[in-house]
């Protein structure tokens, strides 16, 4: 316990204990723990609020706390301050009326009549004297004491007065200074008073004067130090305190002397502060030492009320909690409005936002601001107007043919559905046709790209030409495919379609001064006849155009026996790869006649695979498969090797004969060609001029420069070349030039009709010159009677092939021929 100045226990700062409770855990119960998630708020503008209101709540309550702890400083400075000032007035208070009491005291004792009164032992005489003089200077109580403490006169009442006088220590004092004042309590009353001597020659008495300490004296001592003011006594070997005077209320007053029960009387200090609690009010208090007279202390103590002296704070402190809360409140209204000002365009562009999720840039948002967030309003609607753009471009090039500008295959399968929907509800039919251009890669090989992209718009716009009805589209499918999609259209308008999409690519088309012909081959499906499904209609279309292809045809109508076809092609593909290994395939020989010497000297080699169970079958069914598939390689090495086998046998028979072998694209791709047919020949001993290789003119235009790089590699090795099926491709006199062949071959569409047809023959006629003037052999294909024959012996042609001199057979057959041709035979042999 801490003690004051005054001996009373400080107002203790009570802490309250609080005790966290985790949880409980009773005998076999199992601790859990919750977690709590914290509320989140989503809102932009609750959050803004929230923190503007936050921010301002921080300030306000550091403000305030800053500002309280200033002012609860500063006043409790001012009552301290008050109170020593107080203080200071209270001494001087006292000091004045003490000597003001010296000073009256003095001048009764001097009274010569009051002395002579004294000396005779005049005790009426003395008693009237302070009787008198005591009415006179108002003071409460006079005593006349004899030098030896005994008790001469007094004013008191009746009965009250003691023989000797009780307050020796004020004459013990008296006697050293001359004077002495002090404030003692007596009869429960408290006095002050004044000892001043009675003189003649020497002291002869003491002269005692006491005026009390009433409440009208406290009074004027609050009003002059503006404090409350009480007076206690403390009794010796008692630990009590008694009030004997105060200017505190009647109530507080009286609980006064219980704040300091228990208090040693002893243990009284002078100028201590201490804060004592009176009931409901506490009271900051300051104490002074009165003396010990009579063995009895007395202090005073100038109290002030914290209540009352923090007031003015107080109503301070409840002025600033308005104002706070007014600024708190306008401050809400102020960052709710700054807040709106803010996310109102941030919710607009929110949901510019999601409309551009969902693919809508029709509306800008709209944001009338020239500030930071007016420049984002305005770069979202920039960023809007290049995504729609770019969108838009996206959307062409996933759905338009960048080239044509037609629709794409993505764009027309989508359409082809949605008429597809609309024909069935309409009970109508539509007509699906699928183009495919004819040789189009050697317009890309020997004109260029360039040309054949402008074959390709060229033919976009005359087959968009055709088409007169909005409801129909063209599209282009991919490389030199288009297709056409015709609402409301059976097969026989299908077709009349066709042939007028036919007719326009017959027409001749002049690209910067390069006269290309396009024909093609079209293949027709009808909805729903041939397919209630879009894949199926589409894959069906495809079938009539190979269909029409195969068969040079134009135009194909789609029919269920092309199906047919086509499962039995892929089981042909699959026994195909299974025809080398079961030895199924023959090569079988057609002769060739010198027309000069009347001789054979050469044969071609063509393959025929003769199929267990379907018998023969001719090349032009499964060749195109090989070389789709790539087997073509496997079969091309088979037909080298039979024939340098076969060219082997007939060379042990004196049978000098040079075989011609087709060589297909594939084969002019391949690296390991020249390789392969080296090693072939050291393995059968052949000599270059055993083998002529025949080449197409679209072969060479697959991969031109590894085609050259391989046929001059062969050229090198000494084997013949020769260049079939002359005229049927977009020949090039120049690029001819370049190739590294000895022998050019007409083709038989040529040589078929030329004796009938001027033209053909005319062709045919200046193809041989051609070969002349190149210095190449020229050999024609296709003669079919002695007219023809005798007409290309005229025109010079070097050689000769076809069933009017003998079909393909067999090599046991040719042997047999051999021995009955009107012709003669290479070398010395014989059968």
């Amino acid at each position: 316990m801490h003690s004051n100045g005054l001996g009373l226990e400080s107002n203790a700062t009570h802490t309250m204990s609080y005790v966290a409770v985790e949880g409980s855990k009773r005998p076999g119960s199992t601790a859990r723990s919750v977690r709590l998630r914290k509320p989140r708020i989503h809102k932009l503008q609750t959050r803004i609020v929230l923190a503007f209101s936050l921010l301002l709540l921080l300030i306000q309550a550091t403000s305030l706390v800053m500002i309280n702890t200033v002012l609860s400083e500063r006043a409790d400075q001012d009552i301290r301050r008050n109170l020593l000032a107080g203080q200071r007035v209270f001494n001087q208070v006292r000091e004045d009326n003490n000597r003001q009491l010296i000073q009256s005291a003095t001048i009764m004792s001097s009274d010569f009549a009051f002395r002579k009164a004294i000396a005779t032992g005049d005790y009426g005489t003395v008693v009237s004297t302070l009787t008198n003089h005591g009415a006179r200077i108002k003071a409460d109580v006079l005593l006349l004491v004899a030098t030896d403490g005994k008790m001469i006169a007094d004013t008191l009442p009746a009965g009250h007065a003691e023989p000797t006088f009780q307050f020796q220590e004020l004459i013990g004092t008296a006697e050293q200074r001359g004077q002495s004042a002090a404030m003692v309590a007596l009869d429960d009353k408290l006095y002050q008073m004044v000892v001043v001597p009675v003189l003649g020659p020497l002291p002869i008495a003491w002269l005692i004067v006491g005026f009390n300490i009433d409440e009208k004296f406290v009074r004027n001592l609050q009003a002059a130090t503006a404090l409350n003011v009480s007076f206690l006594a403390g009794a010796p070997n008692k630990n009590e305190w008694r009030l004997l005077a105060s200017t505190l209320p009647a109530g507080t007053s009286a609980a006064f002397p219980k704040v300091l029960h228990g208090l040693p009387v002893g243990e009284i200090k002078e100028d201590n502060l201490a804060t004592l609690s009176m009931g409901d009010e506490d009271h900051l208090a300051l104490s002074s030492d009165m003396g010990k007279q009579g063995g009895t202390q007395i202090i005073a103590i100038l109290q002030q009320s914290l209540q009352q002296a923090l007031e003015p704070l107080r109503r301070l402190q409840v002025i600033l909690l308005y104002l706070s809360a007014i600024s708190l409140l306008a401050m809400l209204a102020a960052s709710y409005k700054i807040a709106r000002n803010i996310t109102k365009p941030i919710s607009v562009l929110g949901n510019l936002a999601r409309r551009i999720q969902q693919g809508d840039y029709s509306e800008p948002a709209t944001v009338d601001r020239e500030d930071e967030i007016g420049e984002l309003a305005s770069a979202f609607n920039h960023m809007k107007d290049g995504l729609a753009t770019r969108e838009a471009k996206i959307t062409e090039l996933a759905y338009r043919d960048q080239l044509t500008g037609l629709p794409n295959r993505i764009l027309f399968h989508d359409r082809l559905e949605q008429s597809a929907k609309l024909t069935s509800r309409a009970g109508q039919n539509l007509a699906l046709l699928i183009i495919n251009l004819d040789r189009f890669k050697e317009v890309n090989v020997i004109l260029g790209h360039h040309i054949g992209d402008l074959l390709l718009q060229e033919i976009s716009r005359r087959l968009a030409f055709i088409l007169e009805r909005e409801s129909d589209t063209l599209a282009r499918l991919g490389g030199d495919e288009f297709a056409v999609l015709l609402s409301d259209c059976d097969a026989r308008g299908a077709m009349m379609v066709a042939r007028k999409i036919l007719d326009t690519l017959d027409q001749p088309i002049l690209l910067e001064g390069q006269e290309v012909i396009a024909t093609g081959s079209i293949g027709i499906a009808i909805y729903p006849e041939h397919g209630s499904e879009i894949n199926t209609l589409m894959r069906r279309a495809d079938i009539a155009k190979y269909e029409a292809k195969r068969n040079n045809a134009g135009y194909a109508l789609f029919d269920l026996n092309y199906v047919e076809k086509n499962q039995e092609h892929l089981s042909l593909l699959a026994g195909l790869r299974h025809a080398i290994e079961r030895n199924e395939f023959v090569l079988y020989y057609q002769p060739k006649v010198r027309f000069a010497a009347g001789e054979i000297g050469h044969v071609e080699a063509l393959v025929r695979w003769i199929h267990p169970e379907r018998g023969m079958i001719p090349p032009d069914q499964f060749i195109p498969y090989a070389e789709h598939t790539g087997y073509i390689r496997n079969i091309t090495r088979w037909v080298i090797e039979e024939a340098f086998r076969q060219r082997k046998e007939w060379e042990q028979m004196q049978l000098p004969l040079t075989v011609s072998v087709n060589i297909s694209a594939r084969d002019l791709v391949n690296a390991d060609l020249p390789r392969v047919i080296a090693e072939l020949m050291d393995k059968y001993g052949a000599s270059p001029d055993w083998m002529c290789l025949e080449i197409t003119e679209s072969a060479i235009m697959g991969d031109t420069k590894r085609a050259l790089s391989i046929l001059d590699e062969l050229h090198d090795m000494g084997i013949t070349l020769s260049v079939d099926d002359f005229g049927t491709g977009y020949s090039s006199l120049a690029y001819l030039k370049k190739l590294p062949v000895s022998e050019l071959k007409i083709d038989q569409s040529f040589v078929f009709h030329m004796a009938d047809d001027k033209d053909d023959a005319t062709i045919v006629r200046s193809t041989i010159e051609m070969g002349h003037n190149m210095g190449l052999v020229v050999v024609a294909e296709g003669i079919e009677n002695k007219a023809t024959w005798d007409m290309l012996n005229d025109m010079g042609c070097d050689l000769a092939q076809g069933y009017y001199i003998g079909k393909p057979m067999p090599a046991d057959a040719l042997l047999k021929w051999l021995a009955q041709a009107p012709w003669k035979v290479s070398g010395d042999w014989r059968e």
